[in-house]
């Protein structure tokens, strides 16, 4: 089974991690060749002491806490006038126009306009400018020790957009070899292995399958669910047709008529939370799986995730492992490659902190009684899996993940990922704004104090820093530097494939995908954030998605055309 092998093959990584991490150190300082000494070490260290204070947060929970669970009293018009510090600063680096005077200048407008304003218009803004956030010190000391490293990599003084780029380039490289990868390591060695026996009877399962016009998808995945090497009498399948205009109904009743573990239920379109909704009413299963139409399970995917659950009373769900089934191409390639690197691996450095941030919906496993307690799915967004993964951590579940794999299938055209990419990262962004306020809650734990602002940056701030960079470094090597801009990209291209060798290592992806990683660099991540910039237009002129679905391989054109004899609503 793809579980046993998976499991095994992280046993055997762990022996060699500490060799792997070793030889990425020594990749980072290698930049010391190209960059001065300052622009690697800096970044480093950073890096280190945040992998350092996040392990002595899960070693000593208390003692960290008293350090940095208190609360400062900041006033808004002090926040705002930081916000607009660096704002100027940005767009001055930008226009290339950022020098000590403009400097003192954006700082004394900074600090005046927030007040000023506030004392204009006076009512609720000046109350609202006068009031105090009570932000906690974590955020503050992790702003102030960025502060700090890049005062230590400039000397103090204004750094060009060229070195303001290699500078985010490292500090992306070090968090990734001396946080994510030790995380990752951790969560290898200290994995508990559960007893897939059950020690008894198996625990009854309701596995769920929200469906919208997946016609020629819907049977494959109802047949690898009941092929699952779970005891056959402990599962029920309950498939919801969420309105759809094609055979989806049809193929999927056609399973019910030959297995009554299968149940099949049509209901007007109400999107993927309402569909999961009325399955999760359905069923009667004490743990309760969601598998979405387009996905394929391993044959041990149920058994494996289902024990990981059973074993820990603490663990409110488990995320499976995603597999991409169709990665070739270029579209394909980049996809599994971000898949294994950018996705399963993160997930496991953030289930070592029992903070898994998304429990996706191709395969997620919930205690019915977590799941029933935060109330179900919420209509809120999007992309319900991420809100509701974050309900259930903000309510003291844990969330980890199971080597359980599933089968997806990825986007085959730029067209359909960008369709894909924009209802993601809009339901990300809507998700990120309903919970903002982990951000400012200590006792939300590594929620609060890793993975949600990493998150948070990975999805907003970066994409925007990522398209001035790009900018700044097309206009470096129109204005004569191209060999040190082909340089600098260079050597991250070797070192960020070097990570992706070792979370290869880790998964047993194909090494194949290593020849992607450039494409991943430079392309794939200009269109990645080319996808924030688009949805935050969107919020901007109040733009809605709804569930649909994006075309597949298997579908004929056509196959959305309403067909005849749709079954009533149930």
């Amino acid at each position: 089974m793809a579980e046993a092998a998976s499991s095994d093959r992280a046993a055997r990584w762990a022996g060699r991690a500490p060799v792997q991490l070793l030889f990425l150190l020594v990749a980072v300082l290698a930049g010391m060749l190209l960059f001065p000494a300052p622009l690697v070490l800096a970044p480093l260290g950073f890096a280190l002491v945040l992998s350092t204070l996040l392990f002595a947060a899960e070693r000593w929970p208390q003692r960290f806490d008293r350090l940095f669970a208190a609360r400062l009293p900041v006033p808004v018009w002090v926040a705002a006038a930081a916000f607009l510090a660096l704002a100027f600063a940005g767009a001055l680096s930008f226009v290339e126009r950022l020098t000590v005077a403009a400097a003192e200048f954006a700082l004394l407008t900074s600090l005046c306009l927030p007040w000023l304003i506030a004392l204009a218009f006076g009512g609720d803004i000046r109350r609202a400018a006068s009031t105090r956030l009570r932000v906690p010190t974590w955020p503050l000391t992790m702003l102030s020790l960025l502060g700090l490293t890049a005062g230590a990599v400039f000397g103090w003084r204004l750094p060009s957009a060229f070195e303001s780029a290699v500078f985010a380039g490292f500090l992306v490289v070090s968090c990734l070899v001396a946080v994510v990868v030790p995380l990752t390591f951790a969560q290898v060695r200290s994995r508990p292995e559960p007893d897939e026996t059950f020690g008894g009877d198996a625990p009854f399962v309701s596995v769920l399958v929200p469906a919208y016009n997946e016609s020629g998808y819907v049977g494959a995945c109802i047949e690898s669910i009941l092929a699952s090497d779970y005891p056959a009498d402990r599962m029920e399948v309950l498939v919801v047709d969420d309105g759809s205009t094609d055979g989806t109904y049809a193929e999927a009743a056609a399973y019910r008529d030959r297995d009554d573990r299968v149940s099949v239920y049509h209901r007007a379109n109400g999107g993927k939370h309402a569909a999961l909704n009325f399955a999760l009413s359905c069923g009667r299963g004490e743990f309760v799986v969601t598998v979405d139409a387009d996905s394929v399970l391993d044959p041990g995917a149920l058994r494996t995730a289902v024990a990981k659950l059973d074993a820990d009373p603490e663990l409110g769900a488990v995320a499976g492992t995603v597999v991409i089934d169709n990665p070739e191409g270029v579209v394909g390639g980049v996809q599994a490659l971000e898949y294994v690197l950018g996705i399963n691996t993160l997930r496991r450095a953030f289930s070592h902190l029992g903070s898994v941030m998304v429990v996706p919906g191709c395969l997620g496993a919930f205690r019915r009684e977590a799941l029933v307690g935060v109330g179900g799915y919420d209509p809120d967004t999007v992309t319900e899996d991420f809100d509701l993964t974050l309900t259930l951590l903000k309510a003291g579940w844990r969330v980890e993940l199971s080597e359980g794999v599933v089968y997806t299938e990825a986007p085959f055209s730029f067209a359909d990922l960008l369709h894909q990419r924009l209802r993601w990262t809009r339901g990300n962004v809507q998700t990120l704004r309903k919970h903002r306020d982990v951000l400012w809650t200590p006792a939300y734990g590594s929620l609060h104090r890793f993975t949600f602002p990493l998150w948070a940056c990975s999805l907003l701030f970066v994409p925007l820093a990522g398209m001035l960079v790009t900018a700044t470094l097309i206009g470096a090597a129109l204005h004569g530097t191209l060999l040190s801009v082909a340089l600098a990209t260079g050597y991250f291209v070797v070192v960020l494939s070097l990570v992706a060798a070792t979370a290869l290592d880790v998964s047993g992806g194909d090494w194949r995908l290593l020849a992607y990683v450039p494409f991943h660099v430079v392309g794939y991540r200009q269109f990645l954030d080319f996808v924030v910039f688009r949805t935050l237009v969107g919020f901007l002129r109040g733009s809605s998605e709804r569930w649909e679905s994006v075309a597949r391989a298997r579908q004929e054109p056509s196959s959305n055309a309403p067909s005849a004899g749709t079954p009533a609503d149930d």
